[in-house]
């Protein structure tokens, strides 16, 4: 072998062994770093509020008369058509007598969040009632309820907003009537 090929044999030798040592020195920082900061171990949290006595829960108040709540919220997209979705509501009549002419109002785009802090293009903000896409909305009417009855799902469908996906229509505006005797 020629002086040139032993000097390129001793150079790659060389950098090979700067290698293994480096991943010596590497595994071994490591481990002195676990054994000196180790891994926190499980701990129990003992719950001084669980030796009192457990508090009754609040009553629920007793409506004298209909009372119809929205039970059921989803919303199914690109139906009817593409580009679009329909929301489904379900609701219940609570309370103690029958409710008719019952309406609700289905706001989907109320109360989202728009945005996304993680982008950096746009500050995530929750949509205020004042907004314009938050005023999007149908009535939906739904048959007469008896006291405990719940309705067949309600449908309203929607033109879908790119950027904003339908939320669950927070406390919606239910109108209903109740039966004089």
């Amino acid at each position: 072998m020629t002086p040139m090929r032993w000097l390129g044999l001793a150079f790659w030798i060389f950098i090979g062994g700067m290698l293994l040592w480096q991943f010596f020195d590497y595994n071994e920082s490591l481990n002195k770093q676990v054994i000196a900061n180790p891994p926190p171990q499980h701990y129990f949290f003992f719950d001084t509020n669980a030796l009192q006595a457990p508090k009754k829960p609040a009553a629920k108040p007793v409506v004298d008369g209909p009372n119809v709540v929205q039970k059921k919220f989803w919303v199914k997209y690109d139906e009817p058509n593409p580009g679009m979705f329909t929301c489904y509501v379900v609701v219940k009549n609570i309370g103690n007598a029958k409710a008719t002419n019952v309406q609700l109002l289905v706001r989907p785009y109320r109360g989202i969040s728009l945005g996304d802090d993680d982008d950096g293009h746009a500050k995530s903000h929750v949509v205020t009632d004042t907004d314009a896409l938050a005023q999007i909305s149908q009535w939906i009417t739904f048959p007469d309820l008896a006291p405990g009855q719940a309705s067949d799902p309600g449908t309203a469908s929607f033109l879908s907003s790119p950027g904003a996906a339908p939320g669950g229509n927070p406390d919606p505006e239910i109108s209903f009537d109740r039966v004089k005797p």
